[in-house]
């Protein structure tokens, strides 16, 4: 839901030269430019799944790297994801901008259609899939729960200084905890089921959320299982805009078991390794 100052679900994964942004929620590339990653050198995109809320920004990204490149020779922006809808979307993208398009190709010189480059990769349950290589990073990914809804997907990047896992929009399960042993920092969605209970939510919509989305709690309990020394919450419903509301999120993992490194996120925060 809409929050002053948060925007659309999405992470940028840089080292040594490389950004990749994972998801492109509304807004994404103001905070891009806020960071001082200009959309232009963005090595790729990584897509966990097609729910809109993580896919409104990405035609605003290629659009902007399209149309701030001008006439000169255009390099598309690779785009992975996993088979299903999500490549029938990314395929008709532009589709409803066609006409802005074409008058920029026709009065400016603009290069041709700033079609994405999409690379399809099969996900799975059983066992990692290889997404690629960029530069000294390695990333694979591993299909996740949630819900009815599928593909989703979760990353694993690994880098020779440490390994960072974002878990995408998924209830906790055993194949994503199995992907994120050895992680030093793990960005994982949750939900305040205090919160949603104060807020007067219906238990029978609560318990629908509960199966496609984690709780804080199971969240600190997978995150002490594995020992993680960082844990970065994303992606929080509510979106804790208050500081009782953040320590709501902070009780409810720590109840968990969780006592490593945690953090609520806010928009541009950074989490570091090596």
């Amino acid at each position: 839901m809409l929050a002053p100052g948060r925007a659309g679900p999405g992470a940028l994964v840089k080292h040594n030269g490389t950004a990749l942004q994972v998801d492109a929620g509304r807004a994404t590339a103001l905070r891009l430019a806020e960071e001082g990653t200009n959309v232009g050198g963005l090595t790729a995109m990584l897509i966990t799944h097609h729910h809109s809320d993580h896919l409104l920004g990405i035609t605003d990204i290629i659009i902007t790297r399209w149309a701030a490149n001008g006439p000169r020779p255009y390099a598309t922006l690779p785009i992975h994801c996993p088979r299903g809808p999500i490549v029938d979307y990314l395929e008709h993208l532009l589709d409803h901008l066609e006409p802005d398009i074409q008058s920029r190709i026709a009065v400016s010189g603009y290069p041709s259609r700033p079609e994405p480059d999409i690379h399809v990769f099969e996900s799975s349950t059983a066992k990692p899939t290889p997404v690629g290589t960029f530069g000294d990073l390695s990333v694979d990914s591993i299909a996740v729960d949630h819900g009815d809804l599928s593909p989703a997907v979760a990353y694993r990047f690994t880098s020779p200084d440490g390994v960072i896992v974002i878990s995408g929009d998924t209830a906790v399960c055993p194949q994503l905890e199995e992907f994120a042993k050895g992680a030093d920092v793990l960005v994982h969605e949750a939900f305040s089921r205090g919160q949603m209970e104060a807020l007067g939510m219906p238990p029978s919509r609560l318990e629908n959320i509960t199966h496609h989305h984690a709780d804080a709690s199971a969240v600190g309990a997978m995150a002490a299982r594995l020992e993680v020394p960082t844990l970065v919450l994303t992606h929080m419903v509510p979106s804790p805009t208050t500081a009782a509301a953040k320590q709501s999120f902070v009780d409810e993992v720590r109840s968990g078991g969780y006592q490593g490194d945690l953090t609520i996120a806010e928009d541009l925060n950074v989490a570091a390794i090596g």
